[in-house]
């Protein structure tokens, strides 16, 4: 520690800094895992939040056949009810599906099956996705299921356990963009990881403008802000600088203001510089996700737009967002859900085409060619409409999955007949397999993932995942 670099000096830099970004510290300190070899690796993790319906999106059944039918008032015998029926009176859209699928609802790419919430935006990239059918998700809670899927380990009460799989990923390629892991409306954690792996939390562009912009405001009196300098450049090992930096605070201020260093870069915030009428240098980016409304800039199709933005122009390796809302129907469910959930997977289709447009740097690849993707939802929605036109919580439910590592057209698993439950898998070949096999749990869908990108999950080790391996191209 420079000797002109006192306590109260220390102290009055970190008053200053506390209105920019100071990063959680890890006890690893500020190490990061080498970059794994060969392409560049992109993340993209998109929640639903509140609890998606399956049977309208990633698990259907057909609305004509007559185990899945009230007859004579009595519940189906599968005790699953698609009701797309009573779904199409308030929504056009799952009623021009049950028409073009002859009644069934249910629509097909491939070995894929969607249910009719799922626009063609999305369906048309079936040959890249793999649905897991039969998640077990053990909670019917909001907080838990989310936190769950989020870091892959189970929480401990309502309190989140671990990191998230965005902060694990960013740990192990390093922090090579300006936001290298950047979360939209999406919880993320920290716990033992390199601080740089922390993610910027933002709501909106405005929020991400405003994180990338210098701001005006409290400067540093010019005697600490050199003592800061020689600080950073140089740290000697002493009683002194091993004392400040005791509970890891000197290393965790020096991550912080490296990383503001590249968060703060105008001309990498202009990409954000959201409005309508659109400039010129925007308006192929707002056509390709249809924002045409001030309200579109902030709902699921804005909010991909900024995703966009960040993978395809350097600013982000891994990017969490929002993009399905307002879900928990226990009342609304048929003028709320299937709104819902097709805003979110038109958002999704609409990002993936975007990505499939633009080159990764360094290579004749797509960006969408080097980027894996998780998509999912706390849980999923009961099979049977309740008495007050919704559904209830429901322990059992899918994700989407994709990536270069990842084998497209594919579903792995299935939720059983009757009653949309659990069954047990062999995860090297892909048979259900109810005497020897497992049942599918979060913590094996983030060892599926990161075991497809060559990365290691060593930090949920504890929740004994499993990786599917039938899910894993050799």
């Amino acid at each position: 520690m420079k000797p002109s670099l006192s306590r109260r000096s220390f102290l009055e830099i970190l008053s200053v800094a506390g209105g920019g970004l100071v990063l959680q510290q890890s006890p690893l300190g500020s190490e990061a895992f080498a970059l794994p070899a060969g392409d560049p690796k992109y993340l993209l993790v998109v929640y639903f939040s509140g609890g998606w319906d399956q049977l309208l999106a990633l698990d259907p059944r057909p609305q004509n056949d007559p185990q899945f039918q009230y007859v004579a008032g009595r519940t189906p015998t599968s005790r699953i009810q698609p009701a797309y029926d009573i779904a199409g009176d308030d929504d056009t859209g799952v009623a021009q599906v049950l028409t073009a699928t002859g009644g069934s609802g249910v629509q097909t790419s491939g070995n894929l099956s969607f249910g009719p919430a799922v626009p063609q935006s999305l369906i048309q990239h079936g040959a890249d996705l793999a649905i897991v059918r039969g998640l077990q998700m053990d909670t019917l809670t909001h907080e838990v299921g989310r936190r769950y899927l989020i870091t892959g380990k189970f929480p401990r009460g309502l309190v989140a356990s671990g990191s998230s799989l965005n902060t694990a990923f960013a740990a192990q390629t390093g922090a090579l963009t300006d936001v290298p892991n950047l979360a939209m409306g999406v919880e993320t954690y920290n716990e033992g990881l390199p601080a740089t792996a922390s993610a910027v939390g933002v709501g909106s562009y405005r929020d991400l403008l405003t994180v990338m912009q210098p701001q005006s405001g409290a400067t540093l009196p010019a005697a600490s802000n050199t003592a800061l300098s020689q600080f950073e450049m140089a740290t000697p090992d002493s009683c002194t600088a091993h004392g400040f930096n005791a509970n890891g605070l000197v290393d965790a201020f020096k991550d912080s203001r490296a990383l503001g260093r590249n968060l703060m870069n105008p001309s990498k915030a202009a990409l954000f510089n959201f409005a309508l009428p659109a400039t010129p240098a925007l308006t192929d980016l707002f056509t390709a996700f249809n924002i045409t409304t001030s309200a579109d800039l902030t709902n699921a199709r804005g909010r991909a737009a900024v995703a966009a933005q960040a993978l395809t122009n350097g600013v982000s390796q891994v990017v969490s967002v929002t993009l399905g809302e307002d879900l928990d129907d226990h009342f609304d469910w048929s003028t709320q859900q299937p709104a819902g959930l097709r805003m979110g997977f038109d958002a999704l289709g609409r990002l993936i085409s975007y990505l499939k447009t633009k080159q990764a740097p360094g290579t004749t690849k797509s960006v969408w060619a080097c980027t894996n993707l998780m998509v999912f939802s706390e849980f999923s929605r009961t099979p049977l409409m309740n008495t007050r036109g919704g559904r209830d919580h429901h322990l059992v439910s899918s994700c989407l999955m994709a990536g270069p590592g990842i084998k497209g057209n594919t579903v792995f698993g299935a939720s059983t007949n009757p009653g949309m439950g659990v069954t047990k898998w062999n995860f090297r070949t892909g048979a259900m397999d109810a005497s020897g096999g497992n049942l599918i749990r979060p913590p094996d869908l983030h060892a599926t993932l990161l075991k497809s990108m060559g990365l290691t999950f060593g930090h949920i080790s504890n929740q004994s995942p499993v990786p599917i391996d039938a899910l894993i191209k050799p």
